[in-house]
């Protein structure tokens, strides 16, 4: 998988809505990935503290604006 495949992916690898292969190659990619690995701890750490301060899901919108914002 690729960091532009992965990106993709993203909202997808975040919730768990992912079959088992794309799964696999994602923690293949972010096993050897820095950045890629830094962008998807940042999102969970984002999602962890929606769901602390009472909210269940983060629009996807939302979560593709903050995305942008941590390439940046």
């Amino acid at each position: 998988m690729t960091c532009d495949e992965l990106d993709a992916l993203l909202p997808e690898v975040l919730d768990g809505h992912i079959t088992d292969e794309q799964r696999d190659a994602a923690l293949d990619h972010l096993a050897t990935c820095d950045n890629c690995r830094l962008i998807v701890d940042d999102l969970e750490t984002v999602n962890r503290l929606y769901e602390d301060h009472g909210r269940l899901h983060m629009a996807p919108e939302v979560r593709e604006r903050i995305r942008r914002l941590l390439e940046s």
